[in-house]
């Protein structure tokens, strides 16, 4: 069994097979997977516990927009009244 750290800070463990599967879970315990190396054990705890961030950028262009409605509308309309 391998103490898995990340920064010096517990953050999971990996255990070793009599087939040499590498199992690992995260800090609370938690199964993340199974992997043939220790090496990939590892740099999937990294992606599991700091999943890599996209561009919002990216994700504003593809969402559509939505018309407000509602409420100002009523605002607006009273006011104009």
């Amino acid at each position: 069994m391998y103490a898995a750290t990340i920064s010096d800070e517990f953050a999971g463990f990996i255990t070793i097979a009599d087939t040499g599967l590498h199992t690992l879970q995260g800090p609370q315990g938690q199964s993340i997977g199974d992997y043939a190396t220790l090496d990939e054990a590892q740099e999937a705890l990294a992606e599991a516990l700091f999943p890599v961030e996209h561009d919002q950028s990216d994700v504003a262009a593809a969402r559509p927009r939505r018309r407000r409605t509602g409420r100002l509308g009523v605002v607006s309309a009273l006011a104009a009244g």
